[in-house]
């Protein structure tokens, strides 16, 4: 286990941690439970920042563990228990990702560090952005077999909305590379939430047969940009519904690195970082396209569609949810 000084939160140091097994190598910063590298045999495949300035500069989420509950909720509210509960929003428009302070901005407690595996640990205060309930929230990254596994655990004194992810920039041509477009993907889904104007699911389950969001077969990642369903969002923001705990394959032809990505999560939000520009990255400026995001999680606004899994914590009852990424 490598641990050294990374930045300064409010007066007080804050560490980046390296675990590594075999060719698999990972930074990990104690504010966000951020991943700010991820070395593939010597690659570095993800986006990531110098300071902790340049990633809030950045507003990307890069790295960072991600909750209470990744993406959107509509209006910021939602009815748990007969009961309605206002979140904070973004221009009174949607709450996003745990909202204005959420757990990308929080110092977490390292609980262990050994060579492949840190356990860091926030508890999040009932009534924090909104949620209801004191939610003591844990996530595990280990690095064996040339994998690197994420595990998160919670357990709250009420009921809550829980649904955490990981929201790394891939780009498995070296994070330096500047572009993800040529990576190739796919992605086991027949299914993807169509979104109003404020990428919201409308509710529906739309079949990505004959259409720019089929990922079914392997294909590059900006293959069809260009595309009218596409130009919105410069790329896709897009929530997928999977098929299988074996949700996605990636590829570079330039480096040869494979990425093959598990998960228990229901859904997979990929985007491809068009809204992405001028980022004082590690290496220098990120712009659209830098890298692309696999991000999973329950569907966006769940809590408030009918038809969708629903990201609920039971008071008292812990829950557990995992991401591996496998390489070769």
């Amino acid at each position: 286990m490598q641990k050294k000084l990374y930045d300064k939160l409010d007066g007080k140091d804050v560490f980046l941690y390296t675990i590594s097994n075999g060719g698999i190598e990972v930074d990990i910063c104690e504010v966000g439970a951020r991943i700010n590298a991820l070395r593939v045999h010597g690659v570095d495949i993800v986006l990531g920042f110098n300071s902790i300035a340049d990633y809030a500069k950045s507003g990307t989420y890069a790295g960072a563990t991600i909750g209470r509950v990744a993406n959107r909720i509509a209006d910021g509210k939602f009815t748990l228990d007969s009961k309605e509960h206002r979140l904070s929003t973004i221009f009174g428009k949607y709450h996003l990702h745990g909202g204005i302070e959420g757990f990308d901005k929080k110092l977490f407690t390292v609980l262990s560090a050994e060579n492949c595996c840190l356990v860091l640990q926030y508890v999040s205060e009932d009534g924090e952005e909104g949620y209801p309930g004191r939610m003591t929230f844990t996530v595990k990254f280990g690095v064996v077999d040339d994998a690197l596994m994420i595990d998160y655990a919670a357990t709250c004194d009420r009921n809550t909305l829980w649904c955490p992810t990981n929201h790394m920039y891939f780009n498995l041509d070296g994070e330096q590379s500047g572009d993800c477009r040529n990576n190739l993907l796919r992605i086991n889904s027949d299914y993807y939430t169509p979104t109003d104007d404020k990428l919201l699911p409308t509710g529906e389950k739309a079949s990505v047969k004959g259409t720019p969001f089929n990922f079914n077969r392997k294909k590059r990642i900006g293959k069809d940009f260009e595309k009218k369903e596409l130009l919105p969002t410069l790329g896709y923001d897009h929530n997928y519904i999977l098929n299988r705990e074996h949700f996605a394959h990636a590829e570079s032809t330039v480096t040869g690195i494979i990425m093959d990505v598990y998960t228990d999560l229901p859904c997979v939000q990929l985007y491809t970082a068009g809204q992405l520009k001028n980022a004082t990255g590690k290496s220098g400026k990120y712009d659209k396209w830098a890298g692309f995001c696999l991000e999973p999680q329950y569907c966006p606004n769940a809590i408030n569609l009918d038809g969708f899994d629903k990201p609920i914590l039971k008071k008292g009852e812990g829950k557990t949810h995992y991401i591996r990424y496998q390489f070769s």
